[in-house]
This record gives C-alpha cells, sequence and structure tokens, in this order.
C-alpha cells in the first residue's frame, strides 16, 4: 500500500485558501510564501485524511471555522518571522556557538521530550 497517493494534511488546504484570501501573493514571491507556508503549517495540528468530500460531510460548520482561523492565525504569526527574517542581516549577528554540551545525559528531559514507552528504569 502507497500511503502517499491517498493521504493528505487537510490543514494544507486551508493554509492555501487563507494565503490567497490574505492577498500574501501580492506582497511576497514565491520562496517566501513557501517558507510562510512552511512555518504556518508547523504550528498547525495536522488534520490528515483520504478524501475531501467524506471528511466536509462529516466535518461541522463550526469546527470548519475554528479550523479556517487558526490557518489565518497561524498564517500571521509566520509572517512576522519572514518580515523579522534573521537570514537578511547574517553579516552584523556573529555565530554563536556554545562551549558546552547542551545535550548531557544528565540534562532533565523537557514535558515534551518524556518518553511514551516506560524503561525498566522508569517503572521501578
Amino acid at each position: 500500500m502507497n500511503i502517499h497517493s491517498g493521504v493528505h494534511n487537510y490543514m494544507e488546504i486551508l493554509v492555501g485558501q487563507a494565503l490567497v484570501e490574505l492577498d500574501f501573493q501580492w506582497y511576497y514571491h514565491e520562496e517566501q510564501l513557501a517558507d510562510v507556508a512552511c512555518l504556518a503549517l508547523n504550528q498547525l495540528r495536522p488534520v490528515y485524511i483520504r478524501h475531501d468530500i467524506d471528511f466536509l460531510s462529516a466535518l461541522t460548520e463550526a469546527r470548519l471555522v475554528i479550523l479556517k482561523e487558526s490557518a489565518k492565525t497561524a498564517l500571521l504569526a509566520a509572517e512576522s518571522m519572514i518580515i523579522h527574517d534573521r537570514r537578511q542581516s547574517r553579516d552584523n549577528n556573529p555565530v554563536v556557538m556554545p562551549s558546552r554540551d547542551w545535550f548531557a545525559e544528565d540534562q532533565e528531559l523537557e514535558w515534551y521530550e518524556t518518553p511514551i514507552l516506560k524503561t525498566k528504569e522508569m517503572v521501578d
């Protein structure tokens, strides 16, 4: 079975529609539009579906409005990242290299890094 041929993220469609609604295509070139879309999609929870018609027939109008608004909000947040792109002033900001290992073994995990599966040491 080839998953790629039938499964897609519906939020990509909503982000694309929001790009047009917000007239981003008039203000940014293709590379910036791709960056904005990627940044926005990384902020959104993916909604993987196989067939748009089946998904939309089961989706309530209120939920669709929420999904569309979240796509617009994510795009506006991503736009601010593009406007204040640090890559444009690279010469002004020297690269800083950390002097110690930030991924030390004794460092505590963040809340989102907690392993899903418990090891034997974690259970005891």
